[in-house]
Parts: C-alpha cells; structure tokens; sequence
C-alpha cells in the first residue's frame, strides 16, 4: 500500500495549521488575520475531505456539492467576525 499521498497531506495540514498560529500571533484580532485563517481552514477541509475522505474519485457534481457547505460556513464565520467586531 502506498502511503506517500496521505503523509503529504499530512505534513500539509500540519503546515497549515502552524502557519495560521503564526499569522495569529503577529497580529491578533485584526479584520486580515480572521480572513487568512478563515480562509487557510476552509482549503484545508477541502482538503481533507478530497483526499482522506476519497471524494476526489466521485463524480464533480458531488466534489461540488461538498464544497457548498464550506462557503457557507464561511459566511457564518465572516458574519460572526463582523457582528462582533
């Protein structure tokens, strides 16, 4: 079994994820930062659910449909960030 992809992707995730407690640590709470790591977390998730979840082999109708509540929940977290800015 081949296990180079799912190591990529997890040094990938881990990447990410010191990348955002970076970002957040050199300017905490400003408007730029919640947009990077809301949007950092949103690729990340596709991410995950792409390739550990194996939706990349499914038909893109469903790839799409995944990727809708992502937005969604983006718009929830830039709603929040607005409200109570």
């Amino acid at each position: 079994m081949d296990y180079r992809l799912p190591i990529i992707i997890w040094v990938y995730l881990v990447a990410t994820t010191i990348g955002e407690v970076l970002i957040f640590y050199r300017a905490p709470g400003t408007f730029y930062v919640d947009i990077a790591i809301g949007t950092i977390a949103m690729v990340n998730s596709a991410v995950a659910a792409l390739y550990l979840m194996d939706l990349r082999k499914e038909p893109p109708a469903v790839q799409y449909l995944m990727l809708s509540p992502l937005v969604l929940a983006m718009v929830l977290i830039m709603t929040l960030v607005f409200a109570l800015a």
